[in-house]
């Protein structure tokens, strides 16, 4: 991920979060400073826990985590809490449950990119709920992802699976934008070959998914 774009996002919400920047910046090598600058960002944390998730704090601290590789990672998104976030939050979560949880943490990411495409798209509903409920008042598997109109009954039994879900739809909702999918609105799994895909651009393989876009990939 670039730089460019994780400060993009961090500005979005400048004025909840410049306190942390001003010490973020402040902190030296010295190591009572460290430790000292480290406890003011753990109250700064604490005090704006509703609007500054932890993965935020962790880009700001160690320029480590604003890698891609660093993001993506299994073993880090199953260190961060548990969040339960608003309607649009459970639309994406339960649709990259049901849709990818089979799929690595990349998978998921990379379904998510779909969705939020989907969204931002003037060819599809304007939020995510609209992306995930489209078709669903047609026949049962003519609708865009296939749980919703499969006719069986959903439910998450897997908290494990769940939880990381939530996490990476919340990172992605807050614009951590890693273009894994070179801007694709398409995908499907690499066991079937629908008719509809030799229509489009294929932008690329990830996992067991096959993505597409109508227009020449986005880098």
């Amino acid at each position: 991920m670039k730089s460019s774009n994780i400060f993009k996002m961090i500005c979005k919400y400048y004025n909840k979060i410049a306190p942390l920047i001003l010490v973020a910046l402040s902190i030296s090598y010295s190591s009572e400073a460290i430790a000292s600058n480290l406890s003011r960002l753990l109250t700064i944390q604490k005090e704006h826990h509703d609007s500054l998730p932890e993965f935020v704090m962790d880009m700001l601290v160690d320029t480590s985590k604003r890698r891609v590789e660093a993001i993506i990672d299994q073993h880090y998104l199953d260190g961060l809490p548990n969040y339960v976030g608003d309607k649009e939050w459970k639309c994406l979560a339960e649709a990259l449950y049901f849709e990818a949880r089979g799929e690595s943490v990349i998978g998921q990411f990379a379904v998510a990119e779909v969705i939020i495409n989907r969204a931002n798209s003037s060819r599809f509903p304007n939020t995510i709920c609209g992306v995930v409920n489209q078709g669903t008042n047609k026949s049962r598997y003519r609708c865009q992802f296939t749980y919703m109109c499969d006719g069986l009954y959903e439910r998450v039994d897997d908290k494990i699976s769940f939880s990381r879900a939530g996490k990476i739809a919340r990172m992605t909702l807050w614009e951590v934008n890693i273009n894994l999918t070179k801007g694709a609105l398409y995908y499907h799994a690499n066991s079937v070959n629908p008719s509809w895909a030799k229509k489009l651009v294929k932008t690329g393989t990830i996992g067991d998914h096959k993505f597409y876009s109508d227009k020449a990939p986005v880098d």
